[in-house]
């Protein structure tokens, strides 16, 4: 590959809002990540044919025509020429929609609103997981079988998945028949350590949006349970870190599984 070739963006970034696209792609590129933009599902077909070099497609779920999911699944049909991964944005969390972008191998699925830093991070995985790719089909072809092994869901994605069903419930029922936090906590808690993120008392007690005290009471309860434990956070010591212990963990991946197995997803 020659140098004008490896200075040609690999990102594609896909949003029918003209806003969006000028502010992530700024910076983007200000983190050392060009992309190339569309701000239709047709536009952005015709780039990914156009331009080899690409790798990532980063798009938003809500768009006129073509949305997010339609334009999976015609990437998906180009994906089997070469290696290229895609990311979800949508500032719609809808979890038949978040199973429908992990059913078409989506790798990353974040909710606006989405910083670039954060598109950034999710964008260097993505071309990890196209390199791993590109490795899995050379093996492949060195074996002599030309088959490679059977894609699985990314499992903090997966997560994100069944939170998006909170927002589905809350929004269907609008109803505070659901207030108990105690399983919001525990399914946060899996999130944050599928994504390698400690996370504090505090957040976990704003994120199960009950009450502190509540959501206190909660987490001693499920302390007792042997579910979880607190630990003092080592890099700043007036924060506590709450984590799942090895019961905890068993049991949530216990029931992870339990829900993919039921929804065909194959998880990593």
């Amino acid at each position: 590959m020659d140098d004008d070739q490896k200075e040609k963006p690999r990102v594609l970034l896909v949003d029918d809002d003209p806003d969006v696209l000028i502010e992530l792609s700024e910076g983007l590129a200000a983190l050392g990540l060009p992309a190339l933009t569309a701000d239709t599902p047709v536009e952005a077909i015709d780039l990914v044919q156009r331009n080899e070099q690409l790798q990532v497609v980063v798009t938003d779920l809500q768009m006129p025509r073509i949305d997010g999911i339609e334009l999976l699944q015609k990437l998906t049909m180009l994906r089997r020429k070469r290696p290229l991964a895609t990311i979800i944005i949508t500032g719609h969390a809808s979890l038949d929609r978040a199973v429908g972008a992990l059913r078409l191998n989506a790798v990353d699925f974040l909710q606006k609103p989405v910083l670039a830093e954060e598109v950034a991070h999710a964008v260097r995985r993505a071309f990890a997981l196209v390199e791993d790719s590109q490795r899995a089909v050379a093996a492949a072809l060195a074996n002599g079988n030309g088959e490679t092994p059977a894609k699985t869901v990314n499992r903090p994605n997966y997560l994100k998945a069944l939170v998006a069903a909170r927002a589905d419930r809350d929004a269907i029922f609008q109803s505070g028949l659901f207030s108990d936090p105690a399983w919001d906590m525990l399914l946060d808690l899996a999130m944050a350590e599928a994504g390698g993120r400690p996370i504090s008392v505090t957040s976990l007690c704003i994120a199960s949006g009950a009450p502190t005290t509540t959501a206190l009471r909660r987490i001693d309860e499920l302390k007792e349970a042997g579910l979880l434990d607190r630990r003092p956070d080592p890099v700043d010591r007036r924060r506590i870190i709450v984590e799942l212990t090895d019961l905890g963990r068993s049991r949530m991946e216990a029931f992870v599984k339990k829900q993919a197995d039921r929804l065909g997803l194959p998880l990593d």
